[in-house]
């Protein structure tokens, strides 16, 4: 079985349509991995802003209690 010029073509083409379409799949979902990242980047930034700032809050006085 041999292909013509024209079948070759054709199949170049599909071959390069499916490509194109992985290609903005991949795209779109490299999109939704930077947008994830920037969200946890910035709970994170959150998470150490909160622990850096118990550190450095003054500890409570201490208190008595008397029972009678």
């Amino acid at each position: 079985m041999s292909l013509s010029l024209e079948d070759l073509k054709g199949e170049l083409r599909e071959t390069y349509l499916r490509t194109e379409e992985v290609l903005s799949g991949m795209d779109a979902y490299i999109t939704k991995l930077e947008k994830r990242i920037i969200t946890l980047e910035g709970q994170l930034a959150a998470i150490t802003a909160a622990l850096y700032a118990e550190d450095e809050a003054p500890a409570p006085a201490p208190k008595i209690i008397l029972r009678g």
